[in-house]
């Protein structure tokens, strides 16, 4: 069962240049949360399912609270704090910028990935960090 949160935005301060972490702007995420077993969907019960107003509560704490320089980082931060917090197996998170300062006109910039658990596990027992998939 996957859990979307779309259209999250966050105001926060990450970027290279020095306005964007003085300034800050908004930030937009997709989230998808895959959890292979899912009791809710026979309970009924928001106690056997992952409550997203959690998830969006992890989110801010890390984009609202933190500061970085690449979206890369700040994907992978939020991709890693929400398969910590929770029981999901795998997470994809997407996050653009909106309003990116450069000169011309389109509708953001951003970043996509997708991170499992068995990763994470992988490479903690290899002693490494984790990397990221690439999503499609």
């Amino acid at each position: 069962m996957d859990i979307h949160i779309d259209g999250l935005e966050i105001y926060g301060y990450h970027g290279v240049l020095p306005e964007e972490k003085t300034l800050g702007q908004v930030f937009r995420f997709d989230l998808r949360l895959h959890m292979s077993d899912c009791a809710g969907a026979l309970t009924d019960k928001v106690a056997d399912t992952l409550d997203y107003t959690e998830a969006i509560d992890v989110v801010t704490e890390v984009a609202g609270c933190q500061s970085f320089d690449l979206l890369e980082k700040l994907a992978h931060s939020v991709a890693r704090a929400l398969l910590d917090r929770f029981p999901i197996d795998a997470v994809s998170v997407r996050v653009m910028k909106p309003h990116p300062p450069i000169p011309c006109s389109l509708r953001g910039v951003g970043v996509s990935l997708e991170l499992s658990r068995d990763v994470v596990l992988g490479a903690a027992t290899a002693g490494g960090e984790g990397t990221a998939a690439p999503s499609s």
